[in-house]
């Protein structure tokens, strides 16, 4: 196992964690005919979504939704920054960076079950 000193982004903790079914499965899901484009379009309009960003961290300040904001820290695809950006629009929102990559519900199923119930349980007890 590697150490966490020695990870960088797109490195996971706890790759021994992953279903090797759950790639099979995948993999035969992606290969029909048809989800190469559904796979790809949505990067394709990524940019309208980065220009809404301004307009949903908007609602975000205005509204102050109660917020559960799980991470994995290393993960390649979406940055500590993103995760830590949330706390600027709403500063009661719960972010929490876990020893993960990008598949966290993956490699840290049970912190992150935890984190989910603590916070319903403590939204129930509040009234939402």
């Amino acid at each position: 196992m590697v150490g966490p000193a020695e990870l960088t982004p797109g490195s996971s903790p706890h790759p021994d964690r992953y279903d090797p079914d759950t790639w099979t499965d995948e993999y035969a899901f992606l290969t029909r005919p048809g989800h190469a484009d559904i796979q790809t379009t949505p990067f394709l309009d990524y940019r309208t979504n980065v220009a809404s960003y301004p307009r949903w961290q908007k609602w975000l300040r205005d509204m102050q939704p109660p917020m559960l904001v799980v991470w994995g820290k290393y993960d390649p695809s979406f940055t500590l920054a993103g995760a830590t950006a949330y706390a600027d629009d709403v500063p009661k929102a719960e972010v929490h960076i876990l020893e993960a990559g990008h598949f966290a519900l993956d490699e840290a199923t049970d912190d992150i079950v935890q984190l989910v119930l603590h916070f319903l349980a403590r939204l129930d007890t509040h009234g939402g």
